[in-house]
């Protein structure tokens, strides 16, 4: 049994963690929820293959707390209609503390929700996510584990909120990143051919799919035109761990990104 007492430590720190509650019958509390990927503190060193899988698992733990109608990843377009009741939910990594042989390790995470249509802040908190102390410790594992509890964090935060409490978000705040580029004007020039950023992509081994703030574009190589502002890119390949950036384009210029990607581990 001292074998197991690791194990069974961690499954009653996440419990206390995260406490589970009773289940509303009635309909999803928000209408979308966009998961962008967090970033590093200063002093942190999380792999982007690490920061990818992070918010693909806490957005999977929210798909099963049913809390949207939609949680989709960064750059996923929300409609106008629906981005009132929508929420962004970002963050930092603040902190890593490896465990010992009877105590989980624990990942320092800062949550921040804001409200899509206006950037308002709903809720910021600081959070421990616990991962296992023995067996594989490598990104797939650790990312799993806490990113299920961060997903239980966010769930448990926002229980019984309503955006429609939250005030208007001070003039001047920036709007929550979708990572779509703003319309032009009403009125504005026609956008011309230097309007757009060229960008090509290839990857080792060729033929990864490409998305591009949430949308398939094609597979490695391509080239693919962008507007101006701040995109997510993600190239991904069966047997392979996915390759994440965020970048900023500018009108005109042309860059160029290639990804070495890392096979899983069997």
């Amino acid at each position: 049994m001292k074998r197991s007492l690791p194990f069974f430590l961690l499954l009653s720190t996440l419990f206390v963690a995260a406490p589970l509650a009773a289940k509303d019958s009635g309909p999803p509390q928000f209408n979308t929820i966009v998961v962008k990927l967090f970033s590093n503190a200063n002093g942190m060193t999380q792999s982007q293959d690490f920061i990818s899988m992070f918010a693909d698992n806490l957005r999977t733990t929210l798909v099963k707390e049913k809390m949207a109608t939609l949680v989709v990843e960064e750059g996923t377009a929300v409609p106008d209609a629906a981005a009132a009741n929508s929420i962004v939910v970002e963050g930092k990594f603040l902190s890593h503390e490896s465990g010992g042989f009877i105590t989980p390790g624990k990942l320092g995470v800062e949550v921040s929700i804001y409200r899509l249509s206006d950037h308002a802040l709903v809720k910021t908190w600081d959070t421990t996510a616990y991962f296992p102390t023995n067996g594989d410790h490598k990104d797939k594992v650790y990312a799993y584990y806490t990113g299920m509890s961060t997903g239980q964090q966010v769930w448990v935060g926002l229980k019984g909120i309503s955006l429609s409490t939250i005030p208007p978000a001070a003039s001047g705040s920036s709007p929550a990143a979708s990572g779509a580029a703003s319309a032009p004007a009403s009125g504005a020039a026609p956008a011309g051919p230097d309007a757009v950023a060229s960008v090509q992509l290839s990857s080792d081994p060729t033929g990864a799919e490409i998305t591009i703030d949430g949308n398939y574009v094609g597979s490695t190589p391509s080239t693919v035109n962008l507007k101006p502002g701040i995109h997510s890119i993600k190239m991904t390949m069966n047997g392979y761990m996915p390759w994440v950036r965020s970048i900023e384009t500018q009108a005109g210029e042309s860059r160029s990104f290639a990804a070495d990607l890392e096979k899983t581990s069997q």
